[in-house]
């Protein structure tokens, strides 16, 4: 949907107040955390200067028409951009399903749309890969990855109640399953994708899936 972006924000577990004291004050309410871990090598780590510590990832939907003043505050405030301080990720939304979803998410106050000539997805400079995994393949996605060109990934234990499914962008989740985030170059996409599927793939003991989501911006990590 035009005039809305899906901010993904991968930050240092000790910070998550903090960051959804900041949203809150940027009059965004609806925040979901989800804990996560870096998938970083030892060496990138040094070269980043971040700690391999637990993680949060949140998830939100933020308007556009407010963007650069809240890209703004989360460099001059938060200090995202800073090294080891976290990547914040913001992603174009195509549709949100009806108009009390729409109001869930950013209030009574209707959203600005752009024109179609406004949006450049496929010319997007980054892209964020997501690999659906059997529990326990992470490490040979990364692999896999790095093999590729990629620095690290983040990963999700996505997990249901009981028997339940959970789902993320119309993709089962079942309690086995765990997610590779992976935000990388678009000329490296086919390169990464490619590998993580020979190793990790469909046809492998993983079962894994994959998909790429174009990126509209990044905060952070200062390699891209």
């Amino acid at each position: 949907m035009q005039g809305l972006q899906y901010l993904i924000a991968i930050i240092k577990r000790e910070n998550e107040k903090e960051y959804l004291d900041f949203f809150h004050r940027q009059g965004i309410n609806s925040v979901v955390s989800v804990f996560c871990n870096g998938t970083a090598t030892e060496s990138t780590l040094s070269l980043l200067g971040l700690e391999n510590t637990e993680k949060v990832m949140l998830k939100l939907l933020v308007r556009e028409e407010g963007l650069v003043e809240l890209k703004t505050a989360l460099v001059m405030e938060m200090g995202i951009a800073n090294q080891g301080n976290g990547v914040a990720v913001f992603v174009p939304l195509d549709s949100v399903g009806g108009s009390s979803s729409l109001k869930y998410f950013v209030g009574e106050n209707p959203i600005e749309k752009k024109g179609e000539e406004d949006m450049s997805l496929e010319m997007s400079k980054n892209v964020l890969i997501i690999t659906i995994v059997d529990k326990g393949n992470t490490e040979l996605v990364m692999t896999a990855a790095r093999e590729a060109g990629a620095k690290g990934g983040t990963v999700v234990k996505a997990k249901g109640t009981g028997a339940e499914m959970a789902s993320f962008f119309g993709a089962p989740i079942s309690e086995e399953k765990e997610m590779v985030y992976i935000v990388a170059k678009r000329e490296s996409r086919d390169g990464i994708m490619k590998a993580i599927m020979e190793k990790a793939g469909g046809n492998t003991d993983a079962h894994g899936v994959i998909f790429t989501l174009p990126v509209d911006s990044v905060l952070g990590i200062n390699t891209l």
